[in-house]
């Protein structure tokens, strides 16, 4: 009798209601429209980031630092917004900004003056112990907002401390022709190919193309860049600025959302996109500095530094990004470097804290 009037509709159940998901705020103004600075004005924006004794740097960075840690982490915002289910966070207390959060994944949408839209993601996780395998919503992001770039910052095997370990959450083969299936998803790799840079092979990076295929039959062929020894905690090896600065240019070019990743989406992930992103600001505004353009990144992403030293390899980033796009002087840049090295080696500060 109960399934006759449930087939009948009879009883007053209410259907489970189909989730719908908020629109993401774009938390910048649209500034596009307004051209670089004349090259005098840029070489003064530059310089004055370079300014300051060691420990006047020092104590910069620490109180940006702070500005992180101290960072109200609201996760509410007004219905329909659903807040991601705590099982598909990789950590719980990297707590999400509901404004711009991607909804299906643990991630935050960050929009550079220019108009280039990151997501800045963690890596996606497999179904162990009390968390889900959200590799599907991740594959599923790429399919509906036609993702062309992502870029995964770190090796597939990091060192633990005591032995190299398989990270959680792999989404596609590293060998040409693997293919790795995932839900209603096939992860077939295609090809693995030289990144070059000026013609030669920069063995920093791992440059694939993934082809996604759903259940549909339906597929779509993305390039994969890894940074492979981008190590967590750490900043990049020698001439990482100029490898970054490289992959930045080939990614830019998409006029989709790029995918960036790491583990949790901060750390390494924040320090490539904030690169750009700080960048994009600085070029337009003489009134700003490089803590004003600071603040607006970190409000995109919560938890988004992890140390002192990573927001001053940030920083010299910066300045090579702003000294290498618009020709300056490279001495503004080979001094900030070697100041900040000397700072990583324990000449100040309580230890060193660069790269650590």
């Amino acid at each position: 009798m109960p399934m006759i009037c449930w087939c009948q509709q009879w009883l007053c159940f209410s259907k489970k209601k189909k989730k719908v998901d908020c629109s993401i705020i774009d938390l910048d103004e649209k500034e596009d429209h307004i051209p670089p600075l004349s090259e005098d004005l840029l070489v003064y924006v530059t310089g004055r980031m370079t300014f300051g004794t060691h420990f006047d740097k020092y104590e910069q960075w620490i109180r940006l630092l702070k500005k992180v840690v101290d960072q109200k982490r609201d996760e509410t915002r007004e219905y329909p917004f659903r807040r991601l289910s705590v099982q598909k966070y990789r950590k719980r207390s990297i707590k999400l900004n509901p404004l711009n959060s991607l909804q299906t994944i643990h991630g935050n949408l960050i929009r550079t003056r220019t108009n280039t839209i990151f997501y800045a993601t963690q890596m996606p996780l497999e179904n162990l112990d009390a968390q889900v395998d959200t590799r599907i919503d991740f594959l599923a992001l790429i399919m509906k907002d036609e993702i062309e770039i992502v870029v995964m910052l770190g090796p597939t095997r990091p060192f633990d401390g005591k032995q190299y370990v398989a990270l959680n959450g792999m989404y596609f083969c590293e060998a040409t022709g693997g293919i790795l299936s995932i839900g209603s998803y096939t992860v077939e790799t295609i090809k693995e190919e030289p990144f070059l840079v000026n013609g030669v092979h920069n063995k920093d990076i791992s440059m694939r193309t993934l082809k996604i295929t759903d259940k549909k039959k339906q597929s779509r062929t993305i390039t994969h860049y890894q940074y492979t020894t981008w190590n967590e905690k750490e900043n990049p090896p020698p001439n990482g600025y100029e490898t970054v600065y490289e992959l930045m240019k080939r990614v830019k070019m998409s006029q989709k959302p790029i995918m960036v990743h790491c583990t949790y989406g901060i750390g390494r992930t924040m320090l490539f996109i904030g690169l750009e992103y700080i960048t994009s600001h600085l070029e337009i505004h003489d009134d700003w500095t490089f803590k004003d353009a600071f603040e607006k990144l970190i409000e995109k992403r919560y938890c988004s530094f992890l140390n002192a030293g990573q927001i001053g390899w940030l920083e010299v980033g910066v300045v090579y990004f702003m000294v290498r796009r618009y020709e300056l002087e490279w001495v503004m840049y080979e001094e900030f470097n070697r100041k900040y090295l000397e700072m990583c080696q324990g000449s100040w500060g309580p230890g060193g804290y660069g790269a650590k």
